[in-house]
């Protein structure tokens, strides 16, 4: 039997990684348009930034798949490649989204401006789910929901894509995004409540939680807020 950092049996933990996988194909196809070319000439820091987006997901899949067949050494010496990918993720991630605000966008500037504030915030949660993780490498149960928490940065504008692109009766990408937050909050109250039932807390899921129930509350509101406007206009945003 392997010890499982999630609290369940072995027989569980050894197909964990189908879980990340599915979400891998879930961000690929919402991001499809946008690597296929659908709006507009594919530039090199967006296909710098989608490799990177994959390295991640890729990682995570093999990573939660050594665990689950135990082994321990080879996963500890992916997880330091993790680092830089971590960096760069982010680094090309802050491109793109300064580059979405630009003129080029073909995004009206109210909704420029709301992705970019889901966005930003998003690697802030981001970087600090992956802090962490790092800080808390030695409690696996901790490690493993650290981790396992940064998939719900990229699966809710993946998600809004999917809806708002293939269901009409969401009115495009603007009316999907509420829904797509939505979504998170449950499947994370679900894994919490999960947690609970086991008689375990852990704070990586209520974390993200409240994080994505509070950029859900917020991002209609903050194209409307002088301070965001400037700082969006302060690295892309063109003046009125």
């Amino acid at each position: 039997m392997i010890a499982s950092p999630w609290g369940i049996g072995g027989r569980h933990v050894r197909h964990l990684y189908w879980a990340f996988v599915l979400a891998f194909v879930i961000m690929g196809v919402g991001f499809w348009p946008s690597v296929h070319g659908d709006f507009g000439p594919i530039d090199t820091i967006r296909t710098l930034h989608g490799l990177c987006a994959s390295g991640w997901m890729a990682m995570l899949i093999l990573q939660s798949w050594l665990i689950g067949h135990n082994k321990w050494r080879l996963h500890v010496r992916v997880g330091r490649v993790s680092r830089y990918l971590a960096a760069a993720l982010v680094a090309t991630a802050f491109i793109v989204v300064c580059d979405m605000l630009g003129p080029q966008s073909h995004f009206s500037p109210e909704l420029r401006l709301t992705l970019a504030w889901l966005d930003l915030w998003s690697l802030v949660l981001f970087s600090t789910l992956y802090i962490l993780a790092l800080i808390n490498r030695r409690n696996m149960n901790l490690h493993a929901r650290y981790m396992a928490s940064t998939v719900f940065v990229a699966l809710p504008p993946a998600v809004g894509r999917i809806l708002g692109e293939h269901f009409a009766w969401f009115g495009g990408l603007k009316g999907a995004l509420s829904p797509s937050y939505l979504l998170m909050v449950a499947i994370l109250a679900v894994l919490i409540l999960w947690d609970a039932r086991h008689r375990r807390f852990f704070p990586a899921f209520p974390i993200t939680m409240a994080a994505t129930i509070a950029m859900w509350a917020t991002m209609f509101a903050a194209p409307h807020w002088p301070p965001f406007i400037a700082l969006a206009r302060a690295i892309g945003l063109p003046p009125v």
